[in-house]
């Protein structure tokens, strides 16, 4: 199967941390041919020196089969609008989380342009859902009720990792609250009727996930009540070997367990949250390179609004002038920003 050859735009820490490691450890799939920031220099990632050329040199996308798109959220607009002027239909586009601000909204007519558009959300690829999938799948739970993110999501991130916890295609309504404790909590409604909740703020070292359904529960808190199903890494040699989530065994091979090295016992999925996204945009490239695509743009865009209403509104409810995937939602969207 022949290398897709790939440009990246940014050299932030989610670049170098996540990002490059990632194609590195898929370099019979991928082929970075170069690297692109404000200015060139070099930086180190995944074990090498990388160089660093200037946007401003990047004048056609004829040899680039997968752009991918990660710089400052204030930044995206203009690097959109230098990209326009390319010949994008040949070229696939990743553009990372939240896509656009809120106040952005309008330069989404941008990516119309390119041959596929997707969102490289790793959380809706976590190496723990297949497990946990098969464990609700089985029975084990009964009808699933509610997932829970305390201290273990964060914003948009948040948000698609419980639909995907869920099974869910979209979330139809929430509200935002702060506790006595001085802690904020996400209600979350579903469109397949479960419910969601989202404690923050995200503290991976703190935090603890579980999927409760009518008949049972799964958690990877390292104390599980009585009778709940345990999420568990399994280790070895500094290295997240596996994940069991009750009989359920889901095996790392040799290139996802390589971003996962430091791993310490004990631990928990949540605890190494780190390790287990770089997992997941693994799976989410190989699924690219698989002609499968990636996290829908439009699931992102969603994931976007409803965290902003969340955020500053306190509340979401669905409905045509709130949904952005409405047409007088997105039209009501593009004529606010551009007067924002």
């Amino acid at each position: 199967m022949s290398r897709r050859r790939v440009t990246i735009i940014g050299v932030g820490k989610r670049i170098r941390e996540a990002v490059l490691p990632a194609f590195r450890a898929l370099e019979d799939l991928f082929e970075v041919r170069s690297l692109h920031g404000r200015r060139a220099r070099t930086t180190e990632a995944a074990g090498r020196t990388w160089q660093v050329d200037p946007l401003a040199e990047l004048n056609n996308l004829d040899d680039v089969d997968l752009l991918y798109l990660a710089v400052g959220k204030d930044a995206v607009p203009t690097v959109l609008d230098h990209l326009a002027a390319l010949n994008l239909g040949q070229t696939d586009m990743l553009i990372d989380t939240p896509v656009v601000r809120f106040k952005h909204f309008r330069h989404l007519d941008k990516l119309r342009g390119y041959r596929n558009t997707w969102v490289p959300e790793d959380c809706a690829y976590l190496p723990w859902l297949p497990p946990l999938r098969r464990v609700a799948l089985s029975g084990a739970l009964g009808q699933m009720e509610q997932a829970l993110l305390h201290r273990s999501g964060y914003a948009y991130h948040g948000l698609a990792t419980a639909k995907a916890m869920l099974g869910a295609e979209r979330i139809t309504g929430g509200r935002r609250r702060r506790g006595p404790d001085g802690l904020h909590a996400r209600h979350l409604g579903l469109a397949n009727s479960a419910r969601a909740l989202i404690v923050e703020p995200r503290d991976y070292s703190k935090g603890h996930i579980s999927l409760a359904g009518s008949q049972g529960t799964a958690t990877d808190r390292l104390e599980p009540p009585t009778g709940a199903i345990p999420m568990l890494p399994v280790l070895a040699n500094g290295c997240v070997e596996s994940i069991r989530i009750g009989d359920e065994l889901e095996a790392l091979d040799d290139a996802e367990r390589s971003l996962t090295s430091g791993v310490l016992a004990p631990t928990t999925l949540t605890a190494c949250q780190a390790a287990m996204k770089r997992v997941g945009l693994l799976r989410l490239l190989r699924a690219v390179h698989a002609g499968h695509g990636a996290y829908p743009l439009a699931a992102a865009v969603d994931d976007m609004v409803i965290d902003y209403h969340l955020e500053k509104l306190g509340r979401y409810v669905s409905t045509p002038l709130t949904n952005p995937r409405a047409p007088a939602a997105k039209a009501l969207l593009r004529a606010l920003t551009r007067l924002a």
